[in-house]
């Protein structure tokens, strides 16, 4: 089974276990990489291990929240990375704050997003994601904050150039996003073209059958974006 069937499986999966609450989350991670890519020629995608959910509730208090959680199956889990960090069955689903809060800072791009929300379908299930853009400047944060400067090992750039390479409006919807988004995706693009390992870092996120033909049309989206 391919890796984008699993995901989106799993995905669907917490989708409908969140009950009445799916109407307040939005999808955000790895896990949903794949419904940005409208390529008929898209490349496979990772395996993901886990889930990112943000809330967009406001008018529910944090303990509140965990009490129907609990109720619904999702438990912290001890073991995660944060304090975020929940499992729902054998799944780990990382459930997060539109803003910050007491529990800590939250990704700065959520909020931006929140504002033009899409909504599509996961294997027949509702799910919310954020527009192609704002979930570029999700992941380009994501990377700013864990990737340690390291493009060729981070997951998050991997995510970016997936979306690049295989969504083929991305250009033009970056163009027409806000104007924030806009300068913050140009600088961080820009910053990767000017770095001198620019032609390795890209080609080690794109599939060496296909990287002949890939390649180039993927420089062409970055240095587009980035002008």
């Amino acid at each position: 089974m391919k890796n984008r069937t699993i995901n989106l499986g799993v995905v669907a999966e917490i989708a409908h276990a969140l009950r009445e609450l799916n109407e307040s989350v939005v999808f955000v991670g790895g896990a949903v990489v794949s419904v940005y890519a409208d390529d008929t020629a898209a490349d496979e995608v990772r395996p993901t291990q886990d889930v990112d959910l943000t809330l967009t509730i406001v008018d529910i208090d944090q303990h509140r929240l965990d009490k129907r959680l609990a109720e619904l199956g999702f438990h912290p889990d001890l073991h995660g990375h944060a304090i975020c960090s929940y499992r729902y069955k054998d799944i780990a689903v990382d459930i997060m704050a539109a803003t910050d809060t007491m529990r800590g800072p939250t990704n700065r791009w959520y909020q931006v997003g929140f504002e033009s929300i899409q909504k599509i379908e996961v294997q027949d299930t509702p799910i919310q994601i954020l527009p192609a853009p704002c979930y570029l400047a999700t992941k380009f944060e994501a990377f700013n904050h864990r990737g340690q400067g390291d493009y060729r090992t981070s997951h998050d750039f991997e995510d970016i150039i997936y979306v690049i390479d295989n969504r083929t409006t991305i250009v033009e919807e970056v163009k027409n996003s806000d104007q924030s988004i806009q300068r913050f995706l140009k600088s961080e693009i820009q910053e990767v073209l000017n770095n001198k390992y620019a032609d390795e870092i890209l080609s080690a996120h794109i599939h060496p059958l296909i990287a002949e033909q890939r390649y180039p049309m993927l420089l062409d989206k970055l240095k587009r974006i980035a002008v």
